[in-house]
């Protein structure tokens, strides 16, 4: 009997979220590229399994447990014919029920270049990735377990993309942003990404146009206003569609001071937040907790994502507002600002607890104050 699932005929919650999306993209005759899925049920007892060594081990635990569990003979054969079947080279994704809500975008990995015999090792890599540090930090957040972890896999024929991006559906109209090459470097934060008559001159104005097309045609059939594409041999893909959302800030929205330093940026998520300025970079102990914090980082990296639960505000020094932190920092309600580089002010690392900040993601504009001056209200504008 047939374990995977082709994702024609795939339906959540077995398959996961973004899996599921595809699926109905592809029932709707979007263009998706075709797929086969190892179910969530696969999945369980390396899973659990992980969950038990975290509880008794800590959180570096999960993942070897993972990894040291052996996909069966029977699904392992089954995988190097879909695999075979899909065209030989394959690119292995993780689909997980979690991620319909943005606190859990960039959160799972991908496998790229797998072909049959690699294929049962990719499958167990994407499970482990659930067990990772920035995953098992998002669930403490979100006040889960580890045994709510599920995790669904899809293998699509990989693409070389020509150029890629995400693009947003609005009230007015459709903002297409992307990289030549793959999305993936601009998804996770590594790259910058160029948008309107830039985009057109960087990747051409017909795929633009399509990219546009695509987006609306989604929203049209699904009503996902996110997309994330890939152009390749002059065909717009589609890879993963959602529905935007935010929540309310934990915090009031302060006012931008009319005292301080003013220093440039560019929008990325919306409204106002403003308290003292805290650098982080991934996983270090210090920035665990930045609760009331405008965090300052170097790029909008997924890792990043535990420290946007407590964070009042986040300014990146490089990166994309479609980058997955950004999309993380939308669904909590977090204002963002990207392309600001306050070292010419604070210097190239700045001590927590000596600067204030106030960020406006709606317009790229930060002000920054020294802290004592900040509460003596006597800094002057420059």
């Amino acid at each position: 009997m047939a374990r995977l699932i082709p994702l024609a005929a795939a339906d959540a919650p077995e398959i996961g979220f973004k899996a599921a999306r595809l699926a109905a993209a592809w029932r709707a005759g979007l263009p998706v590229l075709p797929g086969v899925l190892v179910p969530v049920a696969e999945a369980r007892a390396f899973l659990q399994a992980a969950a038990s060594a975290v509880r008794a081990h800590g959180l570096a635990a999960g993942r070897p447990a993972v990894l040291a569990c052996t996909i069966d003979s029977a699904l392992s054969e089954e995988l190097r014919g879909a695999v075979d079947a899909l065209g030989g080279r394959v690119i292995v994704r993780s689909s997980s029920p979690l991620e319909g809500d943005g606190r859990w975008a960039g959160a799972f990995s991908s496998v790229t270049g797998v072909g049959r015999d690699d294929v049962a090792a990719a499958v167990r890599s994407c499970w482990a990735s659930a067990f990772a540090v920035d995953p098992l930090r998002r669930l403490a957040r979100c006040g889960l377990e580890p045994e709510s972890l599920e995790l669904a896999v899809l293998l699509q024929p990989e693409i070389v993309p020509a150029a890629g991006g995400v693009a947003r559906t609005t009230a007015d109209g459709v903002a297409v942003e992307g990289v030549r090459g793959h999305p993936g470097a601009l998804l996770s934060g590594w790259a910058e990404g160029a948008r309107d008559g830039a985009l057109a001159d960087l990747v051409g104005s017909a795929t633009v146009a399509d990219v546009a097309e695509l987006a609306r045609r989604v929203y049209a059939e699904l009503g996902d206003d996110v997309i994330e594409w890939a152009g390749c041999a002059g065909k717009v893909w589609l890879l993963q569609s959602l529905r935007s959302g935010t929540s309310p800030a934990g915090e009031p929205a302060a006012p931008l001071p009319v005292a301080g330093t003013r220093v440039p940026g560019r929008p990325a998520v919306p409204a106002t937040a403003a308290g003292p300025l805290v650098a982080c970079r991934p996983h270090e102990p210090a920035a665990r907790d930045c609760r009331g914090a405008i965090i300052l980082v170097d790029r909008p990296v997924p890792g990043l994502a535990p420290l946007l639960f407590g964070a009042r505000g986040v300014i990146s020094r490089a990166g994309a507002a479609s980058s997955h932190l950004a999309e993380v920092a939308r669904s909590l309600g977090v204002p963002m600002v990207i392309g600001c580089r306050p070292e010419a002010v604070t210097g190239p690392d700045p001590a927590a607890g000596r600067w204030f900040a106030t960020i406006n993601g709606g317009t790229g504009e930060v002000v920054l104050v020294p802290c004592g001056a900040a509460a003596r209200g006597t800094a002057a504008v420059r």
